[in-house]
């Protein structure tokens, strides 16, 4: 499983995962590995992070990588179209549409496979747009646009009830990627299934995509532990 978020901000976009594989019948024994790869570039200005059976997915997005350049597509909407397009029908080569009965769907038994991409469009004269997407193959990977400035996906209970105290829009990136990294690592306190190194990129329309190095979450990690220890200081010696 895993915890992969895509929040948007007054000056950019923060797309974050963790690295966590696992393997095995959750309900039951499993195995990790803390070695898998759920964030990558797309375009100049745009990036995608995945959810589900990873392999799968590393290869699906080589061939959207390798589309978006023979295409040169730059803006986010193209790109999240042409990625339907691609996912769509290299995943219903190999394992079909969802199956109907009537009103009532049947048990899909496909691999989950789950992206959110996101990114600018930036065209010129017309101020930057920023948009997120989800893709799951529940849905057969038909485009859902997200309104609410945030997507989360994975495990996101915990992201969820989060975000929802805690996210404001107007969140410049500094703010967004403290709480993209504390979203990941209080859900890995409370599920095993996610964990391992995080990994993170943010999207500005000047900038374009650019992937955090290593040195940079870490301090990110460190700034939000001596926050939580600030909280439970307040708490514990109580409110003067």
């Amino acid at each position: 499983m895993t915890l992969i978020v895509a929040l948007e901000g007054q000056d950019g976009i923060v797309l974050a995962a963790d690295s966590r594989g696992t393997i095995g019948d959750p309900r039951g024994l499993t195995a990790v590995n803390d070695l898998q790869q759920k964030l990558f570039k797309l375009t100049s200005h745009s990036g995608i992070t995945i959810s589900g059976s990873s392999e799968l997915a590393a290869s699906l997005i080589s061939k959207l990588q390798d589309t978006m350049s023979q295409k040169g597509l730059v803006h986010v909407d193209q790109v999240a179209q042409e990625a339907v397009s691609v996912i769509q029908k290299e995943y219903f080569q190999w394992f079909g549409k969802r199956p109907w009965a009537g009103p009532q769907p049947i048990m899909d038994q496909r691999p989950s496979l789950i992206f959110l991409i996101t990114g600018y469009n930036t065209q010129e004269g017309q101020s930057p747009m920023p948009r997120i997407y989800l893709l799951n193959n529940a849905l057969d990977f038909a485009l859902q646009t997200c309104s609410t400035g945030f997507m989360v996906a994975g495990i996101p209970q915990y992201a969820i009830y989060l975000i929802h105290r805690l996210y404001d829009r107007q969140m410049n990136l500094k703010s967004l990627k403290g709480l993209a990294a504390y979203l990941i690592t209080e859900t890995a306190s409370q599920d095993p299934k996610v964990g391992g190194p995080i990994r993170m990129a943010e999207i500005t329309p000047s900038q374009g995509y650019t992937e955090l190095e290593e040195t940079e979450i870490k301090r990110i990690l460190q700034s939000n532990q001596k926050q939580n220890q600030r909280l439970r200081q307040f708490f514990f010696k109580g409110v003067r």
